[in-house]
């Protein structure tokens, strides 16, 4: 009995069949994976902030989707509504256009398009005469209102046109990239004319700006989003140190495009302008133009080849040491102003430039608007003012800057 169990335990077990080794060899089946988890929904506030102009004010919105509900708000404004002139620089983004012109109907108005002057035509004062004729299509009286969509050139036009037409109408502004968020609404760009640049001198006269970030960023090329980055810089030393220190802290956030730190950026940055262009002293309204003269003289000298962006932040490190040298800024608050436009991201000129012609070049920009040369140079964190430079102090330090290129 024994024996046959143990000749039975070693005989040669019998082969499986082929479909069994098969399914044998194939590994078990994978654990179904976890459902993915929905990446949290981001919700970008909207802000509201009244900012000073000289003798009014505006409504500012800043926000992502706004365009969508903002014809009620401004109904709201202007009461009963009427005619309303929607007039729209070409090539803007047909969407939030007609989103515009669908809301105003359903408020009540009667909208009538029309075109803008575009690039170099929308910067001559002998545009604005297409403006009116716009205006005069649609009907307009001061009891009615115009929207306006475009860059700062033509948003600009539109602007000095509703300043005059039946003695003041009221606009809403929606620019199309962030630095003519920035700039047309509350410090308009100057009009051409007799074949000089910027002789016109505007002020802001919006009654609404509308900065839709979805609008802003999709049409700002990535050169757009950083000279709007060093305007902000511009406007914070103009402003306060209290205005730099809250830049200060959100530069790292907005420099990793953190949209949340752009509304505030951007709305803070607008209010700090119109303080600036608004204040009773001239000394403190002047100051508004850091940086421009010296942006504008290397313009001038280097063509289209540099970034606006850099040409802004050179021209600021630029004005801020020869405010060191004239014992006007501390060599800390220099240096502060270096380490913030750094964390901005905001580079240098890289090409060669000749100090000779750069010095004629800014006292040419400077000199085409007053006979008193004079520059904008910071004196704090916070506080820029017109200072008298000497031309030797000048040229000595325009040579040790072309020298370091």
């Amino acid at each position: 009995m024994s024996e046959e169990t143990t000749e039975t335990a070693n005989l040669p077990l019998a082969a499986e069949p082929e479909e069994n080794l098969a399914a044998a060899a194939e590994p078990p089946a994978a654990e179904p994976a976890a459902a993915t988890q929905p990446e949290p929904v981001i919700e970008i506030p909207t802000k509201r902030q009244w900012v000073t102009l000289r003798g009014s004010s505006m409504d500012l919105r800043v926000g992502a989707g706004i365009v969508d509900g903002i014809a009620h708000d401004i109904s709201s404004a202007i009461g009963r509504p009427r005619a309303c002139a929607l007039a729209v620089e070409p090539g803007a983004p047909a969407d939030p256009v007609e989103t515009l012109r669908r809301g105003l109907i359903d408020q009540g108005f009667k909208v009538h398009v029309f075109d803008l002057p575009a690039g170099e035509e929308a910067h001559a004062f002998s545009s604005i005469e297409k403006v009116f004729a716009g205006l005069a299509e649609a009907g307009i009286t001061s009891d009615d209102l115009v929207v306006a969509v475009g860059h700062e050139g033509a948003l600009s036009l539109a602007g000095a046109a509703c300043a005059h037409w039946c003695g003041q109408v009221m606009i809403a502004e929606v620019p199309l990239d962030l630095a003519c968020a920035i700039t047309a609404a509350v410090t308009p760009r100057g009009l051409d004319v007799a074949g000089r640049q910027r002789m016109v001198v505007l002020d802001g006269t919006a009654r609404f700006e509308i900065c839709d970030l979805d609008v802003l960023l999709a049409n700002s090329t990535d050169e757009d989003v950083l000279f709007a980055r060093a305007m902000m810089v511009a406007a914070a030393m103009a402003d306060s140190d209290k205005a730099v220190g809250a830049l200060w802290d959100a530069a790292d956030e907005v420099a990793a495009g953190d949209k949340c730190a752009l509304v505030s950026a951007l709305t803070e940055c607008i209010r700090s302008r119109g303080k600036v262009v608004s204040s009773s002293s001239v000394a403190i309204r002047q100051s508004a133009e850091y940086g421009q003269t010296l942006r504008r003289a290397l313009r001038a000298v280097l063509g289209e080849g540099e970034p606006e962006s850099a040409l802004l932040a050179d021209a600021m490190r630029f004005a801020a040491r020869l405010s060191v040298a004239g014992e006007y800024l501390s060599i800390d608050d220099m240096f502060t102003q270096d380490e913030l436009l750094e964390r901005l991201g905001l580079g240098t000129v890289r090409a060669a430039v000749d100090a000779d012609e750069l010095v004629a070049a800014i006292q040419k920009e400077r000199f085409a608007r007053t006979n008193r040369f004079m520059l904008a140079l910071p004196r704090a964190l916070g506080r820029v003012r017109l200072t008298a430079v000497e031309t030797e102090t000048l040229a000595e330090h325009v040579r040790a800057w072309c020298a370091s290129r």
